[in-house]
């Protein structure tokens, strides 16, 4: 009887390991986010008999994952050059790393202007972050008091979008594609989750009309 509860002694320890071993983690996912297109399907208004061109440009808020805050502003200097019913090609927006219980909300504007004001478009941005967090119903006043700034040195606001991604016990979501101003979600609304093992992206459109101008965005993300 010894010798056996001696056995039975030296196994409980190792019973007691395998019984309470870690569920397997998941991997971060990484994905790559892009403006797939931008359209003009009108240009701003009002302009010069002879003004054929709008200059848009991006200002983008990133709030996550967890505490992280990042603004982007695209291009990376000065502005784009776009004619009506002209269509710009695919531009990398910002490569994400997302693991299990991470979540990152992007708020994307869209301006136009001929004058580049680099040091107050990037102030704007990073005071735009601020909606991220707030209720809904707050965001629009919230980035319209960010924007100002260069709003009133002639800048035109078309509209701004705001897009959240979840991993959520490692299965990763394109949780929503929402308006904020002046702004219609055409597509990708929807919450819908990235396919597994797969490149095929995951896409969304909104229609922007401030400012006298109406443009197509396309937002896109897709794994690595």
């Amino acid at each position: 009887m010894p010798r056996i509860f001696v056995r039975l002694s030296m196994l409980l320890p190792l019973l007691s390991f395998m019984s309470f071993r870690p569920a397997p983690s998941h991997a971060p996912t990484k994905l790559r986010l892009s403006i797939a297109l931008l359209h003009a399907a009108a240009l701003t208004a009002p302009r010069g008999a002879t003004d054929a061109t709008d200059g848009p440009y991006f200002l983008v808020s990133i709030l996550g994952p967890r505490t992280k805050t990042e603004t982007i502003h695209l291009p990376a200097t000065g502005h784009l050059t776009i004619h009506e019913d002209e269509a710009l090609d695919a531009r990398d927006l910002m490569d994400l790393s997302l693991e299990p219980g991470d979540t990152v909300r992007l708020l994307v504007s869209v301006l136009e202007g001929k004058k580049a004001l680099d040091a107050g478009e990037a102030a704007a941005a990073a005071a735009s972050t601020k909606a991220l967090s707030q209720p809904a119903a707050m965001r629009a006043g919230t980035i319209s008091s960010a924007l100002a700034p260069i709003t009133e040195e002639g800048s035109h606001w078309l509209g701004s979008a705001t897009l959240v991604l979840t991993n959520e016990a490692g299965t990763v979501y394109w949780r929503a594609l929402e308006c904020v101003a002046t702004c219609n979600v055409l597509s990708g609304g929807a919450a819908t989750a990235f396919p597994e093992s797969s490149t095929a992206p995951v896409a969304g459109v909104v229609e922007l009309t401030g400012s006298g101008g109406t443009y197509h965005m396309k937002l896109q993300g897709a794994r690595t």
